[in-house]
């Protein structure tokens, strides 16, 4: 039996915000993973990092030996808050070595970002793209968080 190639192209399986992460040897190790809210005191706010963990699917029968993760931080209105998005470039070996019955694999990558401002509270997303099609947006928000009481 034939079965027609997978033409859906890259997706994103799994994409968290965390405080840190590493990506070693196909192995995510995050570090405070799975928040969508961060809290600051005073705006402009400035937080010191924090990081993406991504995993994507992609099928055996990708057509090329490359490709391009981009991951965008935008504001609620969709304008972009950095002067370019960080990116990684992949290379492919020439011909990899698959399991027969696979129908696709993963690909584990990570991107911290390093002292973000922020202007003001609002709604905020990381739009995460391969080849510069969108495959995925991560949606956090930022807070002003409460006073603390006085003493």
């Amino acid at each position: 039996m034939n079965e027609a190639p997978d033409t859906l192209g890259p997706t994103v399986d799994v994409a968290i915000l965390a405080d840190a992460v590493q990506a070693v040897t196909g192995k995510l190790f995050v570090l405070g993973g799975g928040w969508d809210t961060l809290w600051d005191p005073q705006f402009p706010a400035r937080h010191p990092t924090l990081a993406i963990r991504l995993r994507l699917r992609l099928p055996v029968s990708w057509p090329s030996h490359h490709l391009t993760i981009q991951v965008e931080l935008q504001d609620a209105d969709g304008q972009p808050l950095l002067p370019r998005p960080l990116s990684q470039e992949i290379r492919f070996p020439g011909s990899p070595q698959h399991d027969p019955n696979a129908t696709d694999f993963g690909l584990i990558r990570s991107f911290t970002f390093n002292n973000l401002a922020f202007e003001k509270e609002g709604n905020y997303s990381f739009v995460i793209s391969v080849n510069d099609d969108p495959v995925s947006r991560l949606r956090f928000m930022v807070r002003s968080s409460p006073a603390a009481p006085a003493r």
